[in-house]
């Protein structure tokens, strides 16, 4: 028998609550249990173990949330159309702002998928990636320092040393900063980093 409409749209509601809960709770504390998930979530017990019998199956459905999230902020701008530096400035500027999800996916991945998973939930965020550094190559404006592939790996792991550096209050910044740095080294001169942040912004592409 299929249950009722309202039934199903309340599991789901409460799936999501709990994967909410899970987000906020697990970035703070990591070995959180599931007691506590559920007390930080607002359902009983019995509700958490319905949606996710085990605690594997919980950061498994974490991680495919906070990769979903991740990929519909970068899917709000349509990066084609702007120029190569612009696009790579908007990207960097709304991974940052995701920062949370971005941050949590990974330490999941690391910790509870291994590298295999790790690399199946980015691909799509390394493919985008590469396919912005790729055009940004071609357009003559950055440096072939390095090959596209260790460069994009490099700025990945870039971009998690200035999150977890602002964790850790060794650093202050609103995603402006971190930009420019991805930028340059991507192979952009400071001065033209720091002007496609600012058309970035100016033309409302970014989602701070």
């Amino acid at each position: 028998m299929t249950a009722p409409r309202g039934r199903r749209r309340d599991a789901e509601e409460n799936r999501d609550r709990i994967l909410r809960a899970a987000r906020t709770l697990l970035a703070r504390q990591p070995a959180a249990s599931m007691d506590d998930l559920a007390q930080a979530a607002g359902v009983v017990r019995r509700t958490v173990y319905a949606h996710f019998p085990n605690r594997d199956e919980l950061l498994a459905g974490l991680a495919d949330k906070c990769a979903t999230d991740l990929l519909d902020a970068l899917g709000r701008t349509e990066r084609d159309a702007l120029e190569p530096e612009v696009a790579l400035a908007d990207f960097a500027l709304t991974v940052w702002a995701a920062g949370e999800q971005y941050r949590l996916l990974i330490s999941l991945a690391e910790s509870n998928l291994g590298m295999a998973g790790l690399r199946e939930l980015l691909h799509p965020i390394a493919t985008q990636s590469f396919a912005l550094l790729e055009r940004a190559r071609e357009s003559g404006r950055f440096a072939t320092h390095l090959p596209l592939p260790v460069l994009s790996a490099a700025l990945q792991a870039m971009t998690l040393a200035m999150m977890q550096a602002v964790n850790d209050e060794l650093w202050a910044d609103d995603g402006t900063g971190a930009a420019v740095a991805v930028l340059v080294a991507a192979g952009l001169p400071q001065p033209a980093a720091e002007e496609a942040i600012r058309r970035a912004v100016s033309q409302d592409v970014a989602h701070l």
